[in-house]
């Protein structure tokens, strides 16, 4: 749809008279996913409420409208054509990965602190875990499965605007992370190799032991 197109129907439909959201202004934008805008006039909470309607009104399935509060107290709307992408935008999790966050650990520049890979490497050991049961066939909450790829996913790319990729990939092949357990954008970002077999270069001099995972520590001196 293009913008007019969109104000039009948000007036004729949502902000009228007999509309849920009366007087309501939308400052809209065409995405390539459907559209997105700016609503003044109305509080998050009424917005929230009419978004089956919202949607309905542009024929969109329901569940497809997200709302958010801007810190200025206005309402932003995400429109997509499909609910699953609206459910994806709900479910991003935005900086999951951010040591600054924690009042005792003090950033010391633009990069990446240790306690940032201690929680890359928290999460690929958790998304590794629920992977093996997965194709050992063993009981696995989908829904915990697909939340902690998620926040893999979006840990590895928080990581990649501070760290350069070869970083991330060796974090991740310690763990021993299969290539075919991760999605295909975070492969090229990294260049992870898919081969079968992963291998890791190893240090020389330096000896290693299997955990009770599997995956290889440098043993203790």
């Amino acid at each position: 749809m293009e913008r007019a197109e969109i104000v039009a129907v948000w007036t004729r439909e949502i902000a009228s008279v007999w509309g849920p959201l009366p007087d309501a202004t939308l400052d809209a934008m065409p995405t390539p996913h459907g559209w997105c805008g700016h609503v003044r006039g109305a509080t998050s909470q009424s917005t929230t409420a009419a978004a089956d309607q919202i949607a309905a009104a542009y024929g969109l399935p329901s569940r497809s409208v997200v709302v958010q509060q801007t810190d200025g107290g206005d309402v932003f709307l995400w429109a997509y054509r499909s609910a699953s992408a609206a459910d994806y935008h709900r479910q991003w999790p935005q900086a999951v990965i951010d040591g600054s966050e924690f009042s005792d650990v003090v950033r010391s520049g633009e990069g990446s602190s240790l306690l940032d890979y201690v929680r890359l490497t928290e999460m690929a050991r958790k998304h590794q875990g629920d992977w093996r049961d997965l194709r050992g066939g063993r009981p696995v909450d989908i829904q915990r499965f697909t939340r902690r790829l998620t926040l893999l996913r979006a840990g590895i790319f928080d990581m990649l605007t501070r760290s350069r990729p070869i970083q991330v990939r060796e974090l991740l092949l310690r763990v021993g992370v299969p290539a075919e357990s991760l999605p295909g954008d975070v492969l090229r970002a990294i260049d992870y190799p898919v081969a079968t077999m992963l291998t890791v270069p190893r240090a020389r001099g330096v000896a290693y032991v299997k955990d009770t995972e599997g995956t290889d520590r440098i043993a203790a001196p």
